[in-house]
C-alpha cells in the first residue's frame, strides 16, 4: 500500500470502556499486542488502530452511578437490562446472545478498574464509549480532550454534552474538524493495512486471496451456515464462497484468505465490515447506495447486480495488475478517511481548548444534558 507521506500529530491517547459494554476488546490494560487486544474482542474489530499504530492504553473501567455513565441502558434498550452479567460473565451467557462467540474466555469485569485511580491528565485525549467518565472527573483535567462515541451509531452526534469537549459522529466524510464539538471517527478506526499486518505477524504467512467472502448481512440467517441462492453463481464461476465466522479471529483468518469481498442483497449496512475487509488486502465490490461509507467503494467496485460483480471478478483474474491497483486505492482511500483524517481533528480540538479552554459547566448546562439523556429512547441526535 501506498501510504500518503504527511507527518501526523503525535497524540497522547487513552480508549476507555465500561465493563458493562456489549463489545470490544478484554484485556488488561497492561496488554499491548494489536493481535491479542484484537483478538479478544467480543464482536467487532473497533478502533484497533488507536492501540495498533498510535499506541494508546485501553482501559475496562468499573461503572460508575452517574446517570450519564448509564445511557448505555437506553443505546441497547432490549438487551441492556443483563449488561451487568458481562462484569462475572462472557457476552455468549447473555440472554438472547448465546450463539456469539467472544474472543476472551474471561469476563470483562475481570480487568476493569476505577476511574478515579487513573490519571487522565497524563493523555491529550481520551476517547470513550458511551460515557465511561462521570462528568464531576472529566472536568478535573482542563489540559486534557475527553471524547466519546455512543455505541449505536446515529446517537448523541451532534453536541458534546456532559462536560466532554467532543462527540465522535461514526462518520468518515474527510471533514476535518477546526475545533471542539462534532468529529468525523468511524468505529473501525484503523489504517489501510492495520489489519493485513496484524494478521501476517500473528499467522506467521501471506494471505492465500482464494474465492470470495460473503457480507455476512448479505443474507437473514444468524449464524450463517450456507451459501445463499443469489451468491450461487459465484460458485458455478469457480470462486467458493467463504461464510461468516462468530469468533473473531476466525472471521478475521477468513477475509485475509480470500481475494474479494462481496455485499449482495439483504439490509443496508453501515459499512464498518467493509472497512476490515479492505485493511485486510482484500477487494471490496457492493453497491455503494446500500453502505453508509459508500467512499470506500471505489467506482470500479460499485456494482448493482451479481453479473456486475462476476464481471470485474472475471476482470480482475485476467489482469492481476488491475485488481493490485484497485486493492491499493481502497486502502489508501481507507488510511485518508478511516485514519489520517479523524487524528487531524482530533488535534484540532485539542488546540482549540488548551488556546480557549472549555466552556463552562454550569446548572442549565447540566439541566440540558439531563433531559436529552431523558429524551434519548426517542431518538438522541441532539
Amino acid at each position: 500500500m501506498n501510504r500518503i507521506k504527511e507527518e501526523l500529530p503525535k497524540l497522547r491517547i487513552a480508549f476507555v470502556k465500561q465493563d458493562v459494554y456489549q463489545d470490544l476488546y478484554v484485556v488488561p490494560t497492561s496488554e499491548h499486542d494489536p493481535a491479542a487486544i484484537l483478538f479478544s474482542s467480543m464482536g467487532r474489530v473497533g478502533p484497533i488502530g488507536l492501540m495498533a499504530d498510535l499506541e494508546a492504553d485501553f482501559y475496562i473501567v468499573k461503572e460508575e452511578p452517574e446517570p450519564e455513565t448509564q445511557i448505555y441502558r437506553k443505546v441497547v434498550p432490549g438487551l441492556s437490562r443483563y449488561f451487568y452479567l458481562l462484569k462475572t460473565e462472557t457476552l455468549d451467557k447473555i440472554p438472547g446472545q448465546e450463539f456469539k462467540r467472544p474472543g476472551s474466555p474471561v469476563p470483562q469485569g475481570r480487568y476493569a478498574v476505577a476511574a478515579e485511580n487513573i490519571d487522565w491528565g497524563t493523555y491529550d485525549v481520551v476517547i470513550s464509549v458511551n460515557i465511561s467518565l462521570p462528568a464531576r472527573l472529566v472536568r478535573q483535567y482542563p489540559r486534557t480532550l475527553f471524547a466519546y462515541m455512543i455505541g449505536e451509531a446515529n446517537l448523541a452526534t451532534h453536541k458534546a454534552r456532559f462536560g466532554y469537549d467532543v462527540t465522535l459522529n461514526q462518520m468518515a466524510r474527510g471533514i476535518v474538524a477546526t475545533g471542539m464539538g462534532e468529529i468525523d471517527f468511524p468505529y473501525t478506526f484503523l489504517r489501510g493495512d492495520t489489519l493485513q499486518r496484524i494478521m501476517y505477524a500473528a499467522l506467521g504467512r501471506t494471505p492465500k486471496k482464494q474465492g470470495v467472502f460473503m457480507e455476512i448481512n448479505s443474507t437473514r440467517e444468524r449464524p450463517v451456515t450456507r451459501v445463499p441462492d443469489h451468491f450461487l453463481p459465484l460458485q458455478n464461476a469457480g470462486q467458493p464462497v467463504h461464510l461468516h465466522r462468530q469468533l473473531i479471529r476466525e472471521n478475521l483468518t477468513a477475509i485475509y484468505d480470500a481475494k474479494y469481498f462481496v455485499k449482495m442483497g439483504g439490509r443496508p449496512i453501515r459499512g464498518n465490515s467493509v472497512a476490515e475487509a479492505v485493511s485486510l488486502g482484500t477487494l471490496a465490490i457492493m453497491d455503494s447506495r446500500e453502505v453508509t461509507h459508500h467512499e470506500l467503494i471505489i467506482p470500479e467496485c460499485d456494482v448493482r447486480t451479481m453479473d456486475d460483480v462476476l464481471a470485474l471478478i472475471r476482470r480482475c483474474e485476467a489482469e492481476p495488475a488491475y485488481y493490485a491497483t484497485l486493492v491499493d486505492r481502497q486502502q489508501a482511500t481507507l488510511d485518508d478517511l478511516f485514519f489520517r483524517r479523524p487524528i487531524q481533528s482530533l488535534a484540532a480540538a485539542l488546540d482549540a481548548k488548551r488556546n480557549s479552554g472549555s466552556a463552562p459547566y454550569g446548572f442549565w448546562q447540566r439541566l440540558s444534558d439531563r433531559i436529552s439523556t431523558l429524551n434519548m429512547k426517542r431518538g438522541w441526535k441532539h
